[in-house]
């Protein structure tokens, strides 16, 4: 037993710095895979600091195509310990060693599914580093045998890392985290600029994963050799084989000369962004074959907001540029969360649900489908559920008890953009709906994680409900975006007030002074005074003179006192005496 939660039930594997166990939570039975730190290393800080990064790397990215992770914690003899979904499937690289190649239709649509993912996790930040076969997984998931997700980001690296990337070699800003064996990357896959310790970014991922597609179209990686710096070697300057000859198997030019842009030593050469390069996979697809390409939808982030019409199981990128505010940069997700989603449902039906034909909550009728659905929830299959209702969406489209059972499946699952698809579908179809307890729970669990890309996805539905006449989502838009310690929820919150018409009843000031109180940088707090300036409120004169004397004690033994809002001090006495005068 462990933890008073998780029974140990087998060994599902072993490495050098720990086990992977199967595992079950005590209460509901549910299996999953737990991940431990060898006694021998728990000691050794850097091996801590990697388990560590991998469980907040992937609770950042909450999307079907990674590996998901629901509880991190700590044991009282200091042991660390991750829970991680268990999956069941098989890894790329077994398949590539049983079968050495594979058709290239088959190939475009595991990339696909990786480059889904990897889209996501740029978007929150987050270079993986070490995309290769063995941290792919193909599972059997939503009828399609093919469904990849990415494993192990121990060796992410995180935008909000304290230190940029120098120019030391393979040992950069991340050289604690190399020692004991912990390398930064896979010389077969590894990009050129990482391999020498140059600033990265996803486009490093990217050609990673072309060498991977690669392989997988030829049998064999576009280089090779037994010494790794010959390796590395070969990456920064050697042509890439053309595909003739590495193989006699016919793979259309288009598809060719994708991977070959993808495999470009300058990353200013390649493709630019997994969304593009997803574009570029359709593209090829059209070309090969215009009469479609054959490839089911995979989920991919949602963009543009929950305003516009979308199917409530997926979600496909729209190919056109976009601003950073349309685009749901996910996914900040505390590691210390545990998923209680998942147990929503317990042992009883959804309250939505009638208790009998003859006194429903709401006057809608609901199908079979919604109720074998239900069923599967109240059992603790949130996945099952969420596949067999997307199975029959002929049927459940137009029914909205359908779609709330999906919302629920959904966020059980931690699928929560999919989820907020669904809800709004459901309340779209029947607005009384909006009153759904379990849902409005699922909705403030998605508001307190620490996810930027859920977080705007739930303010944007509280957005649908008020305009919806839900004056209780508009009381708490509203309260959001007036004081919300969070900056970037504070600023979505008042982006969508303002979308749907309730801007007026944001407390501007209280607002305000927060962006000056919490501006990183002099810029954002100057234009904070500019804003509470304009307000032209005289309650904002005290917060702009305390702005003014703000100290931090820096320097050597900490003795020396450096005003650090010294840049404000011309703008705050100017707003400052602009308001006594009013």
């Amino acid at each position: 037993m462990l933890d008073s939660r998780y029974r140990i039930t087998g060994v599902l594997g072993s490495g050098g710095m720990g086990c992977v166990y199967l595992a079950e939570h005590i209460s509901i039975r549910r299996p999953l895979a737990l991940k431990l730190l060898h006694p021998e290393v728990e000691g050794i800080d850097e091996v801590n600091q990697r388990f560590e990064r991998e469980a907040f790397a992937i609770g950042r990215v909450d999307h079907p195509n990674c590996v998901n992770v629901s509880d991190f914690g700590k044991l009282e003899d200091g042991t660390l310990y991750m829970v991680l979904e268990l999956l069941d499937g098989v890894l790329l690289s077994d398949l590539l060693d049983r079968e050495t190649r594979l058709d290239w239709k088959r190939v475009l649509h595991i990339g696909r599914h990786i480059l889904s993912a990897l889209s996501y996790a740029h978007d929150a930040g987050i270079v993986h580093r070490d995309i290769k076969p063995e941290n792919v997984i193909l599972v059997d998931q939503d009828g399609d045998k093919d469904f990849a997700k990415i494993l192990d980001f121990g060796i992410a690296k995180l935008r909000d890392d304290a230190h940029p990337e120098e120019n030391t070699g393979l040992l950069n800003n991340d050289a604690k985290l190399t020692q004991h064996g912990v390398t930064i990357g896979t010389p077969t896959y590894i990009a050129p600029e990482q391999a020498y310790g140059q600033a990265i970014d996803g486009r490093a991922d990217l050609y990673s994963l072309s060498v991977m597609l690669y392989e997988m179209l030829t049998g064999a990686p576009p280089f090779d050799a037994d010494e790794v710096g010959t390796l590395l070697r070969m990456h920064v300057s050697n042509e890439v084989p053309l595909f003739s000859e590495m193989t006699n198997a016919e793979i259309p030019a288009p598809v060719e000369r994708m991977i070959r842009r993808g495999l470009a030593k300058k990353p200013a050469d390649r493709i630019p962004t997994a969304e593009a390069y997803i574009e570029q996979i359709d593209e090829v697809l059209e070309e090969a074959q215009p009469t479609g390409s054959g490839l089911r939808e995979i989920p991919a982030k949602m963009v543009g907001g929950f305003r516009g019409a979308v199917t409530p199981a997926f979600v496909r990128v729209v190919k056109k540029k976009r601003s950073k505010k349309q685009i749901f940069a996910a996914v900040l997700v505390s590691i210390a969360v545990v998923s209680t989603l998942a147990f929503a449902f317990g042992s009883k039906k959804p309250e939505y649900l009638p208790k009998t034909p003859l006194s429903p909550l709401v006057p809608v009728a609901y199908g079979p489908e919604a109720k074998a659905a239900a069923d599967m929830l109240a059992q603790g299959r949130p996945k099952e559920a969420a596949a067999y209702l997307i199975g029959h969406r002929a049927e459940v489209r137009e029914e909205p008890y359908a779609q709330m059972v999906l919302g629920h499946a959904q966020a059980s699952a931690q699928r929560n953009i999919l989820a907020l698809a669904a809800y709004e579908k459901a309340v779209t179809l029947e607005p009384k709906l909006a009153k759904d307890k379990l849902m409005r729970t699922n909705i403030e669990l998605m508001l307190d994680k620490k996810a930027p890309g859920i977080v705007d996805a739930a303010l944007e539905f509280l957005g649908v409900l008020a305009q919806q006449g839900d004056w209780a989502a508009g009381d708490q838009l509203v309260d959001l975006a007036s004081t919300s310690k969070t900056p970037r929820r504070r600023h979505t919150a008042l982006r969508v007030a303002d979308e749907v018409g309730l801007g007026n009843s944001v407390d501007r000031l209280a607002s305000y002074v927060l962006d000056l109180e919490q501006g990183e940088t002099c810029p954002i707090r100057k234009e904070a005074v500019g804003k509470l300036r304009a307000l032209g409120d005289k309650k904002a004169i005290p917060a702009l003179r305390k702005a003014r004397k703000r100290i931090r004690t820096e320097g050597a033994l900490m003795k020396r006192k450096v005003n650090t809002n010294a840049c404000l001090r011309t703008t705050a006495n100017e707003a400052i005496r602009y308001l006594q005068r009013l």
